[in-house]
């Protein structure tokens, strides 16, 4: 049997993963074997097991990508602008997950929205699952850190503070996405820089 190229092995295990976030999206992590994972990939049952020790290494791969999803948007716009501001941040954000209907495309949709609903379920995950918990930890610290110091240039009390409100901000959205449909992207932007204006969270200034 001849052996498989490292292109072909790279595509083989992306299939897997896109298989595996389609299943955990649909019945959970729990409920999902890797039998099914391997037939949603349309693979032999054993055949994940080449590219993966097994579920719990899918889980935290799934769930990490998930988390990504929502935060590199904000750590892109860190790294290409020299002055940015908390509406900035919450606009990258928001408007990386267009709404059903948008003019993305079907594939890219759905995809964004199953890595939603696996972030959510994540959540839970990570209060029993330990090495899910030390990707979160790890993930969290950086993006307090850098979005910390993006607002204040160095990462003070206030700009730590501030960094936690936004990703506070930002799981918020998450659930509202995933669990009850949010879909007006375009002033929840606004309403969300009035709102922490408003309640004194952040001034003017600082939008």
């Amino acid at each position: 049997m001849p052996r498989i190229t490292s292109e072909q092995r790279s595509s083989n295990r992306d299939q897997i993963i896109a298989a595996a976030r389609r299943c955990f999206a649909r019945q959970g992590f729990h409920s999902t074997s890797m039998p099914d994972i391997a037939a949603e990939a349309g693979f032999s049952t054993g055949a994940p097991y080449r590219y993966f020790t097994g579920k719990q290494e899918l889980i935290v791969e799934v769930a990490t990508r998930a988390f990504a999803a929502v935060f590199d948007p904000v750590l892109r716009i860190i790294e290409e602008s020299e002055a940015i501001t908390i509406g900035d941040l919450l606009t990258a954000a928001v408007q990386s997950h267009p709404p059903t209907g948008s003019a993305d495309s079907t594939d890219d949709r759905v995809a964004s929205e199953e890595l939603l609903r696996c972030g959510i379920a994540a959540w839970a995950e990570l209060l029993h699952n330990t090495d899910l918990h030390e990707h979160a930890v790890t993930g969290f610290n950086r993006i307090t850190g850098d979005i910390a110091r993006a607002l204040h240039g160095t990462q003070d009390a206030d700009g730590e503070a501030n960094a936690r409100v936004i990703v506070a901000l930002l799981h918020g959205f998450m659930i509202q996405r995933v669990a009850f449909g949010l879909t007006d992207l375009e002033s929840l932007d606004h309403n969300i820089r009035a709102a922490m204006t408003r309640i004194g969270i952040i001034s003017d200034k600082t939008l």
